[in-house]
């Protein structure tokens, strides 16, 4: 195993080559990030297992207070419904 060493300069380093890690290496664009992953990117991560998938409101009698029960519903008790509602 050869390592390699770099100098970083105070970049952010984002580990994690999944969604989320790929979601804030972009957010924090243009500037420089480093990335850690130890898969391809976009793969090796939780991300490719998830349901996928949209969710919407949009019959007449549907609305956010329905889309938000969905999600709820949908997330068995692990979501933060104050996340959910934004």
């Amino acid at each position: 195993m050869s390592l390699e060493v770099r100098d970083i300069a105070g970049a952010p380093v984002v580990i994690g080559g999944g969604i989320a890690g790929l979601m804030t290496a972009l957010h924090l664009a243009p500037e420089p990030v480093v990335l850690l992953t130890n898969a391809p990117l976009g793969t090796g991560a939780c991300s490719e297992l998830a349901q996928g998938g949209l969710a919407a409101s949009l019959g007449g009698d549907d609305g956010p207070d329905f889309h938000l029960c969905d999600t709820i519903a949908a997330g068995d008790g692990l979501c933060d419904e104050a996340t959910v509602r934004r």
